[in-house]
């Protein structure tokens, strides 16, 4: 049984994660002040509100446990991401990224067994790196064994280019050896993972809503964009992209425009819905009905009412950790078989990607 606990927590990937690993936890606490996010995350996992640390900033760190195996957090990271303002993340500089510190503070009082830290890449570029490599040496100095690496979402069988760094320190007086996981790509594009019947109001946008695109893109990391919206201004979030390919990465809004022409219809123009947003992010449609709805029993019958709104789904997706990602870093640490769970009937062994590689397609296309 793992203790975990979980800072900037959201509604818990790692959680998730680890349940759908079949590795069994116990929840020492949370930290998350979202309020949506508190009520989704405890309706998900059946965890009372009341291990909400909250503030993790405001934490009374003298009351913590220290006997916690397993720390995650993917603290802010809006100050260091290239759609932000780039005010990084310099330690008391209260911006929202240097939440990173109390982090470590945190760290430091409960000496875990081991620590995972999530964010995005733009942290190694020149504006931050001299905070990241702080982050890393603090780690070090607290005992701690670093392994860093780059892992992109679209090699763990979602359809979304959502690249990110993991920290992953592991106490030095643990024999515990960790290797990053490698993915691939299994195929899975956008058109895999929507939903079969989409109500009318979601389709927005007709042809003539759209400026098509009249040039090749060479390298689009499989995203396949048709066109922008018209007057529109920022032309990231307003392209349209075939359902062919695969999206770009989920912010907290609906995400890039989609031609869905499974249908045909007068506008075939689209955004996500908000459960197809918690699939991109490898969340199951019942975890989308327990945050969008709860449940109370009145005169002998189930009544249904909101819980979160559509729009703090959306926000939920976009600032969550790529459940399959975790999944694959988890099977890693703890030595359990991730792969199969992961990429289900896409799954692959060794030796068939092995086959798939120029080589022996270019031997294989010769010798039929």
């Amino acid at each position: 049984m793992i203790k975990l606990a979980t800072v900037c927590t959201g509604i818990g990937a790692p959680e998730k994660a680890l349940t759908l690993l079949g590795i069994p936890y116990e929840l020492a606490f949370f930290s998350e002040i979202d309020r949506p996010a508190i009520r989704s995350y405890c309706a998900i996992h059946g965890e009372s509100d009341t291990k909400n640390l909250g503030d993790l900033s405001k934490i009374d760190y003298e009351k913590l446990p220290t006997d916690i195996d397993l720390i995650v957090g993917g603290t802010p990271c809006q100050d260091f991401s290239v759609s932000g303002l780039g005010k990084g993340g310099e330690e008391g500089s209260g911006t929202r990224s240097s939440l990173m510190w109390y982090y470590v503070k945190l760290i430091a009082q409960t000496q875990p067994k081991v620590v995972i830290w999530e964010n995005v890449a733009a942290v190694l570029n020149d504006t931050h790196i001299r905070t990241y490599r702080k982050f890393y040496h603090t780690l070090m100095s607290l005992g701690y064994k670093i392994h860093a690496g780059i892992l992109n979402a679209k090699f763990f069988n979602l359809p979304q280019n959502r690249v990110r760094i993991f920290v992953v320190a592991i106490r030095k007086d643990l024999d515990l050896h960790f290797s990053f996981p490698h993915g691939y790509d299994s195929g899975i594009r956008i058109k895999h993972l929507l939903q079969d019947k989409v109500p009318d109001k979601y389709f927005t946008k007709s042809f003539a809503d759209v400026v098509p695109y009249n040039k090749q893109f060479s390298d689009t990391h499989r995203i396949m964009p048709l066109g922008h919206i018209r007057n529109t201004k920022f032309k990231q979030t307003n392209e349209v992209l075939s359902i062919d390919g695969i999206f770009d990465c989920l912010t907290t809004k609906q995400g890039n425009y989609i031609l869905d022409d499974r249908t045909p219809r007068e506008k075939p123009v689209r955004r996500l819905i908000p459960a197809e947003s918690l699939r991109f992010m490898g969340f199951e449609d019942k975890d989308f009905y327990k945050c969008r709805y709860r449940y109370e029993r009145k005169n002998g019958k189930t009544e249904r009412y909101p819980n979160v709104s559509e729009n703090d789904i959306f926000a939920q997706a976009g600032n969550s950790i790529a459940v399959n990602v975790l999944m694959a870093l988890f099977g890693q640490l703890y030595g359990v078989e991730w792969r199969e769970k992961v990429f289900k009937e896409r799954f692959k062994t060794e030796e068939q990607l092995l086959y798939e590689l120029p080589l022996f397609s270019y031997m294989k296309d010769t010798a039929a």
